[in-house]
């Protein structure tokens, strides 16, 4: 679950220059990826891609919003290439929303090499009735291990879990038949 939010709100893990098109993955790799925005500028001396106003990304039914999202290499390519990303930002109204979940934060960052996901501000995570809210989330996708919050700024963080539905709850509600 993580994973897969992790990989969708940096979405762009493996753009390619050179004359390709950007390949990507924010849900089912086999299906097509939409990307638009306002602007996309390509720094090449910086190594740095910008997706500038109303950055809206769809793959299937996973989808990836923000204002404004930086892809960064780190320069260690052969030739003439970029090397591989250094790090994905997604800056202002992230949002990344599929059927079973929706996170949403001021900024994310996604540090390829240590696959470690960072989402800071207004940060609210739900699925189903379930919700989490902070200021701070912080997953190791190595490790699998997360973090919600930061200690020492007064923020607390808040967790409302809704009690999951029985079957015996489910037929209690069903009439007889008869």
């Amino acid at each position: 679950m993580m994973r897969l939010l992790a990989i969708a709100l940096f979405g762009l893990m493996s753009v390619t220059l050179a004359g390709n098109p950007a390949q990507a993955q924010i849900g089912n790799s086999s299906l097509p990826l939409d990307i638009e925005a306002d602007t996309f500028e390509v720094f090449d001396a910086e190594r740095h891609i910008v997706w500038l106003g109303n950055v809206h990304v769809v793959q299937g039914e996973s989808s990836l919003q923000a204002d404004r999202m930086d892809v960064y290499y780190n320069g260690e390519g052969e030739g003439s290439g970029w090397g591989d990303i250094d790090r994905i930002v997604a800056t202002d109204n992230v949002f990344y929303v599929t059927p079973a979940q929706r996170a949403r934060g001021d900024r994310g960052v996604y540090q390829m090499a240590d696959e470690i996901i960072t989402l800071t501000g207004e940060v609210v995570i739900t699925q189903g009735d379930n919700v989490i809210t902070t200021n701070r989330f912080v997953n190791n996708l190595a490790t699998g291990n997360s973090n919600f919050g930061e200690a020492g700024t007064g923020e607390r963080v808040r967790m409302v879990l809704q009690p999951a539905r029985t079957t015996d709850e489910d037929d209690a509600t069903e009439t007889p038949e008869g």
